[in-house]
């Protein structure tokens, strides 16, 4: 199972030379087991993993969304595999939305007033499905995915995915309670090889955004040791914060726990 991280940052990207060690890409993580592409999250990452599939001959994959906040959606519409036919995507997302389906959030998205391109005008397979807050699925045969709501608002959903004996957890956006763990996050979490957390602030910064639906290390630490997590990498990170103060974010991280580590854009891990 092989991990790479093409976008790790939150909320707008960085563009910036202070912010290249460990990226300025809002969030997209790959994940390639059993020849097949799983992605998470189409942030301003995604255009440049579309590009290396597509060198690739890469034909079909599955994208798993948290949520359509723009820093997690806002690489879709330049995802060029979408445009080219003999492509199929198929795109999964909690139904969240009231009455707006999967297919009605991209094609607001892709809507002429935001984008010159629309969605009947694709020429690829994209299947947008819905599924149920907590739901399991198999997303191939020996791939199985769980899911469980976060703390966010409008609400975001973390993924784990185990394939090959290993597991991966995704849970980015989400806001904890220093007195009482999310639960049902414990339970995604619990073994699994790979934590990915949301670690947009410091505990110092944490108390005046509360309500904005993230989360620290600190607490990406405790949740991974109450659930015999063996890593965790830090994820989402402020663009508020530049090389310099995530490395000493990290650095801090690392001390505490020797199973945590910084994503950085571009890095790669094999399990």
């Amino acid at each position: 199972m092989r991990v790479k991280f093409w976008g790790v940052r939150g909320s707008i990207t960085c563009a910036y030379p202070d912010f290249l060690e460990y990226g300025g890409n809002t969030a997209c993580v790959e994940v390639e087991v059993f020849g097949r592409t799983i992605i998470f999250d189409a942030g301003t990452g995604l255009p440049w993993l579309g590009n290396e599939l597509l060198k690739r001959g890469v034909k079909e994959m599955d994208m798993l969304m948290s949520h359509f906040h723009n820093d997690h959606t806002a690489g879709f519409n330049y995802f060029k595999p979408i445009y080219i036919p003999g492509h199929t995507v198929h795109l999964r997302a909690a139904e969240n939305y009231g009455e707006t389906s999967i297919e009605g959030m991209i094609r607001r998205h892709m809507q002429a007033e935001l984008h010159p391109v629309q969605f009947d005008n694709l020429e690829s397979d994209l299947n947008c499905i819905g599924f149920q807050p907590g739901d399991e699925f198999d997303l191939h045969d020996g791939i199985h995915i769980k899911t469980t709501m976060l703390t966010h608002p409008a609400g975001s959903t973390a993924y784990r995915l185990e394939a090959d004996g290993k597991s991966i957890v995704y849970a980015t956006d989400t806001e904890h309670n220093p007195d009482k763990p999310d639960q049902g996050l414990l339970a995604l979490m619990k073994d699994a090889d790979l934590v990915i957390y949301d670690c947009t602030y410091s505990e110092d910064e944490l108390p005046q955004y509360k309500g904005w639906g993230h989360s620290t290390w600190n607490q990406g630490i405790k949740l991974c040791k109450l659930a015999g997590a063996k890593r965790m990498a830090m994820f989402h990170y402020s663009p508020d914060h530049n090389d310099t103060q995530v490395r000493e974010l990290e650095n801090q991280a690392k001390a505490t726990w020797s199973g945590a580590f910084g994503a950085k854009e571009g890095m790669e891990i094999v399990l």
